[in-house]
């Protein structure tokens, strides 16, 4: 079948020169597949039909999407671009493994909770595998069919979208889509929404005159060549990547489980219901109403609180542990950035708190989730614009980035909220409807000996929360059966 899916209405070539935020947004794809159930009434041509027809005008509106990565003029690591050219596109492949040995069926991923066991690689297209490089596209789509359903496997380039914009051109994409299926054509997206992109990303790539001297424990000066900064000039394959991570990565702490044996890393995804959740953040929040603890802070305080009392690392002579979890500064400027702007606005906050306190049943889940919040509350639009002006102003050859070796030590925590996504609530026609589930695709095993990731999926229909976990068998095992943390999440599956 045809993968390239080109714009309803002609694109007009343009650069798109990308902000400061977006040039350091880290070079990797971010990575979900959606999984649909397919019925009497849907065949996987009709889905792939209508699917590649909503993408089309989706493009239409968001011109950037089928766009490249590339070099700017300026001899400057940060003068990245979008370049759009008039025959411009998206690639969205299509794979039938529905009589395929080995590759289970949708009824089969559904009653084991969708676990993505050895599909990760099968359901991606290659590229999204591997760190982004100059001449990368800003989205890749594959409809991988089952026998009896569905999976949608589709990766964003980062320097595009973070999160929020993610979200914005899903639902545009399901808009259009269901627009598809009941023969209607209209557009979501504001006339001058894209102009209004290439002002705020200048807006962002531009500090303020009062800037302060930038100054933060957490974040360092590293050559521009090893930095996140940096964009390779060719695609890097995904065996000499991982071959190159291996050797230049410390082993600072050996694996992620209880006893420290070196066990293989696993994605664990739990439940957690609405009143679970409500429970939850009563619990966190204590009898003090000052010290009120929202839903998110409350499960940073479990995982990072149960984690570091499982491990008990203070025995060994560890005295604390660092919280690290990129947050939305949309909100937060003035004026506030609406949610459909297409670019990266986030910041990384980082907490720290002492283990014994964090290690301790009575008191670990309140300190936990008061660190969290208390991290939160203090970011200032000050401080970042000091890290913006640090960022425009130091040599090529230098790039200021949140020091790695904290998330290389397993009694640290790394957390990513994408609860506000609307992926499971949002209807995507009459031909496809909701979504079953989603799962966010980043291999585990890339993030073996490191701090254990926490990923909260997008917020469930019933009102629950779904949480992904890096864990080995061990450390899973424990943690369910953890007299408090079995209180508020149960297991789900667990996948390599």
């Amino acid at each position: 079948m045809e993968s390239k899916v080109y714009p309803s209405t002609a694109l007009v070539p343009a650069i798109i020169e990308l902000s400061i935020p977006d040039v350091y947004s880290p070079k990797s794809w971010v990575c979900q597949t959606h999984f649909w159930p397919l019925h009497s009434e849907l065949t996987p041509e009709r889905a792939f039909d209508v699917l590649r027809q909503g993408l089309s005008r989706t493009i239409s509106e968001i011109p950037a999407l089928a766009g490249i990565a590339v070099r700017g003029p300026k001899n400057d690591p940060r003068d990245i671009a979008i370049e759009i050219k008039e025959d411009g596109c998206v690639d969205f492949a299509y794979e039938d493994f529905s009589a395929k040995d080995g590759i289970p069926s949708y009824a089969e991923l559904k009653q084991a909770g969708f676990p993505l066991t050895n599909l990760i690689e099968t359901f991606s297209q290659s590229i999204t595998l591997t760190p982004i490089s100059e001449g990368a596209p800003m989205l890749l789509v594959k409809l991988n069919v089952l026998q009896g359903g569905l999976a949608m496997a589709f990766g964003f380039n980062h320097l595009l979208t973070d999160a929020t914009a993610m979200a914005e051109v899903e639902r545009l994409w399901s808009l259009h889509t269901a627009d598809v299926s009941s023969g209607r054509q209209q557009t979501y997206r504001a006339k001058d929404a894209n102009k209004m992109d290439v002002e705020l990303r200048k807006r962002f790539s531009v500090p303020t005159s009062d800037a302060a001297e930038f100054e933060n424990p957490h974040w360092t000066i590293f050559p521009t060549e090893h930095s996140q900064l940096h964009l390779a000039p060719r695609p890097i394959s995904k065996s000499f990547f991982e071959k190159t991570k291996s050797e230049r990565l410390p082993q600072v702490d050996g694996s992620t489980s209880v006893k420290g044996d070196p066990e293989t890393v696993k994605w664990c995804h739990w439940y957690f219901s609405p009143e679970s959740l409500v429970a939850l953040k009563k619990d966190a929040s204590g009898p003090d109403p000052v010290k009120w603890i929202s839903t998110m802070n409350a499960m940073v305080g479990l995982f990072w609180s149960r984690l570091s009392s499982i491990r008990q690392k203070s025995r060994d002579g560890v005295s604390s542990s660092l919280c690290l979890f990129p947050m939305n500064m949309r909100s937060r400027f003035d004026p506030p950035v609406g949610s459909d702007f297409i670019g990266n606005l986030v910041d990384v906050v980082f907490t720290v708190s002492p283990l014994q306190e964090l290690e301790d049943d009575a008191l670990g889940l309140q300190v936990a989730a008061y660190s969290a919040r208390s991290a939160v509350k203090g970011w200032s639009s000050e401080a970042w614009n000091s890290w913006l002006a640090m960022a425009v102003n130091l040599p090529a050859e230098q790039a200021i980035c949140p020091n790695p070796l904290p998330l290389l030590q397993t009694h640290n925590l790394g957390f990513n909220d994408y609860s506000n996504l609307q992926s499971n609530t949002l209807d995507w026609g009459s031909d496809l409807g909701h979504i079953d589930v989603t799962r966010y695709m980043k291999p585990a095993a890339s993030l073996a000996k490191c701090a254990t990731a926490v990923i909260v999926h997008p917020r469930l229909r019933d009102g629950g929360l779904a949480v992904a976990t890096t864990n080995t068998d061990s450390m899973c095992k424990a943690l369910e059966q953890d007299h408090v943390f079995s209180r508020y999440g149960k297991l789900v599956c667990s996948y390599v």
